[in-house]
């Protein structure tokens, strides 16, 4: 039977390994225009490329309500119900449209790819404490120290990888001015990817002074 102490081991062990498949997200890469001098964008379009309008709709909501009170967020469903009326054959119409509605900038987001990967995670030892620790007697330290080391296997995992591209373009001329790719790992949900990914595409805006602190 495993001993107390052994099973705490055992239980960390595996609380660890849970917590590495546990969602994280990360910038992959970022590149910002060094020759940008201007102000924090003012009014802001954003756009999403989804797979569904429901989706679309919900992540341009939740990306409009986390911009600061100084840079005002506007969705693109509002102005363009078909996504798909965004592209270059509309250009000059929709840069028309943006200019005389005062945007000086526009977010733009889409899904990348979803990769999935195996994960190998080596054989690990781990010392767990007796409950009499080295100090007994000479007779019992052979015991306790042989039996305080449990070493775990290796193991693998398939691990989800969701890759999102971020661009900011100035309005109206249409150059890019920022971008920024981030991997999201087994995340729970796809309202959890929305939060993090936001959270970042905030804070990068925000440092790189493309909005208001």
């Amino acid at each position: 039977m495993t001993s107390s102490p052994l099973r705490r081991v055992v239980s960390v062990v595996i609380f660890t390994a849970l917590l590495a498949a546990c969602a994280t997200t990360s910038v992959v890469s970022e590149w910002r225009d060094p020759a940008y001098r201007g102000t924090a964008l003012k009014k802001i379009v954003v756009f999403i490329v989804a797979a569904d309008d429901a989706t679309r709709r919900m992540v341009e909501d939740r990306l409009v309500s986390s911009l600061p009170k100084g840079t005002l967020g506007v969705a693109s469903y509002t102005l363009f119900p078909d996504a798909k009326e965004v592209n270059a054959q509309n250009e000059d119409r929709i840069g028309a449209r943006l200019a005389q509605e005062g945007f000086d900038g526009a977010l733009t987001a889409r899904l990348l790819s979803v990769d999935k990967d195996n994960v190998y995670v080596p054989p690990q030892s781990y010392v767990a404490p007796a409950a009499l620790g080295p100090y007994g007697s000479f007779y019992s330290y052979g015991g306790y120290a042989y039996s305080s080391v449990y070493t775990m296997p290796g193991y693998t995992y398939q691990q989800t990888k969701y890759l999102i591209e971020t661009i900011l373009y100035e309005i109206p001329g249409g150059r890019m001015l920022w971008t920024m790719t981030t991997a999201s790992v087994d995340p729970d949900s796809r309202r959890q990817i929305v939060t993090e990914v936001t959270r970042l595409i905030d804070g990068e805006l925000k440092k790189q002074g493309f909005i208001a602190g």
